[in-house]
């Protein structure tokens, strides 16, 4: 099964990039039960001591965690409509949604609403379908009964109260880290052509000429796509691609920023790490610090920051050496630090 959006070289050729803080926003809520990176971690947490309790609750009933499920409601993440959307652009997207586009959202993704043919149609049978629906919060449910613009409007509000609680301190840097993205998708493109940049977005992302398709548990067709793809990088979103859809709007693909380690705290350099540095060379020790959770190439060169051929060769190094191991998983190989590897980063290796 998967989406599959119609379009062709011409119309594929009217796409467009953008940036907006809904997309961090949602990411690092779907990263709470979960592996994330150091900052997406940092700014739930601050999110967590700042907020009051009924907006997190909210935030929480809609947007789930992504080891929970998968979808969220589009309203969430309105489109940008400049190249780069600001907090206040953002809050106004979100309470401004059609109310029958937000219903609609709702009824695909909550028990308890109206189960729209037009999606049952999409999953194996009506009882997948059902199946995959969540169970509203009782919060969420309070909502969906004061109706739709009265739901825009706490779900705006909370939306902007997490960004200044969460992200603001840090907008700076995260819109550096995201313009630099951009940056080297146009060069990707001007180098390469578009085909060779949307292989680089995402493996399981194709396109035949005719037809971007990505795998998902449900089939649809966006035949609407006469303006091209929105493409939204960010810096906190993690796994496959996301994708949103609306008739007739431009259908978007959020996915992971590359360089996001610019926004990681600095570590503490004591005289050992400066020296390992010195040593091993900056990238290799980079690379080392992050593996404490075993990752693959592309993980790697998204939060290191450079390409996948020049993390390989530096892994290649390191496993030359001992100090990380790689296993074949499916189409990719995962590394790991290995015993060495932790002992020569916490400054004990052991004697001869």
């Amino acid at each position: 099964m998967a989406i599959r959006i119609e379009t062709d070289a011409l119309t594929l050729s009217r796409s467009r990039f953008a940036t907006s803080p809904a997309g961090e926003i949602v990411a690092t809520l779907q990263a709470r039960r979960g592996p994330a990176q150091p900052h997406v971690r940092r700014w739930y947490a601050q999110a967590l001591a700042r907020l009051d309790t009924w907006t997190l609750d909210l935030l929480h009933a809609l947007v789930p965690a992504a080891v929970e499920h998968s979808y969220v409601p589009d309203f969430l993440t309105p489109h940008p409509q400049r190249s780069r959307e600001t907090r206040d652009g953002m809050v106004e997207a979100i309470a401004a949604n059609p109310h029958a586009e937000v219903a609609a959202q709702l009824d695909f993704a909550f028990d308890g609403r109206a189960v729209r043919a037009e999606f049952a149609g999409g999953f194996r049978d009506e009882r997948a379908y059902l199946s995959w629906r969540r169970r509203p919060a009782p919060l969420l449910q309070e909502l969906f009964d004061a109706g739709e613009a009265t739901l825009l409007e706490e779900a705006a509000a909370a939306m902007g109260r997490f960004f200044d609680a969460a992200i603001a301190g840090q907008w700076a840097q995260v819109s550096a880290v995201l313009d630099a993205d951009v940056a080297y998708r146009a060069e990707a493109i001007s180098t390469h052509g578009i085909a060779a940049m949307l292989a680089n977005l995402d493996g399981d992302l194709a396109w035949d000429g005719r037809t971007l398709s990505l795998p998902r548990p449900f089939e649809a067709v966006v035949d609407w796509a006469h303006d091209g793809v929105l493409f939204i990088p960010c810096t906190a979103h993690a796994g496959p691609i996301s994708y949103a859809a609306e008739r007739p709007r431009t259908p978007a693909l959020t996915y992971a920023a590359r360089g996001t380690g610019a926004l990681w705290p600095e570590p503490q350099r004591g005289e050992h790490a400066a020296g390992l540095g010195e040593l091993i060379g900056a990238t290799r020790l980079s690379l080392l610090r992050l593996l404490d959770d075993p990752r693959t190439t592309q993980d790697l060169s998204l939060l290191d920051g450079h390409g996948a051929p020049t993390v390989s060769y530096h892994l290649r190094l390191l496993s030359r050496s001992g100090l990380v191991t790689g296993r074949r998983s499916g189409r990719g190989v995962v590394y790991r630090r290995t015993a060495l590897g932790d002992a020569l980063l916490r400054g004990a290796l052991p004697p001869y």
